[in-house]
């Protein structure tokens, strides 16, 4: 079985690389990284191998539009908080990077993958997280699809009704959302928006939501 360091450590010319994100992001374009899956689903199949290992070949075959791997992010989704690699990967502020390096990778997947079906619902479960975990931006680069747009605005919608006080900032990552429903249902995005603003009307969040809803509404300019 080939390691992961010889998967995703060396790029196609074999040059080792200390960065697997260059690797698995350069697979997107470059379709001979593909040959890589078999090795990838061993190393994620392998029980005995190191979790992060494992992490990172579920990033690479879901960005790789593997559809098999879709489920396993659909039932990490599932898991949220619960998650064996949550809290695995953080970012600069300590804050756990996992879920939305997922997101990012299925969204990848759009350009390469052979079952379109799978890989939104995936998305779909993650989207119904983004309630409780953080995720940056890539969620909602990620959800950016009229198939999504009933779970977006549920999300957006349970999240307005929430009033415990989570450890990332709900409002933006609801206003992101939001930007992204408004694309494709104007008028439920601009309900919930509002809504928003309603709770929260600070500035950032004013900004997030500017393709929703203008600065010159909310400050009655």
């Amino acid at each position: 079985m080939a390691s992961l360091r010889e998967l995703l450590f060396r790029d196609i010319d074999g040059n080792g690389t200390t960065e697997p994100y260059a690797v698995i992001d350069a697979g997107v374009t470059d379709r001979r990284y593909l040959d890589r899956i078999p090795g990838l689903r061993e190393v994620l199949a392998d029980d005995a191998a190191e979790g992060y290992h494992r992490f990172l070949a579920v990033v690479a075959l879901a960005s790789w539009g593997h559809a098999p791997v879709y489920p396993v992010v659909a039932a990490i989704a599932e898991a949220g908080r619960r998650s064996p690699w949550f809290g695995r990967v953080t970012d600069g502020r300590d804050r756990d990077y996992s879920f939305p390096t997922l997101a990012g990778a299925v969204a990848e997947g759009r350009a390469l993958t052979d079952d379109e079906p799978a890989r939104l619902t995936a998305v779909r479960a993650l989207t119904r997280r983004a309630d409780e975990v953080f995720f940056h931006w890539q969620l909602a680069y990620a959800a950016d699809d009229p198939a999504l747009t009933d779970a977006v605005a549920e999300v957006v919608d349970r999240g307005l009704a929430r009033d415990d006080e989570p450890d990332f900032d709900r409002s933006v990552q609801l206003a992101d959302l939001c930007a992204v429903l408004a694309r494709h249902d104007r008028p439920r995005a601009e309900e919930l928006a509002h809504r928003l603003l309603a709770r929260d009307s600070r500035t950032v969040t004013r900004t997030h939501l500017c393709s929703v809803v203008p600065f010159r509404e909310v400050t009655g300019a």
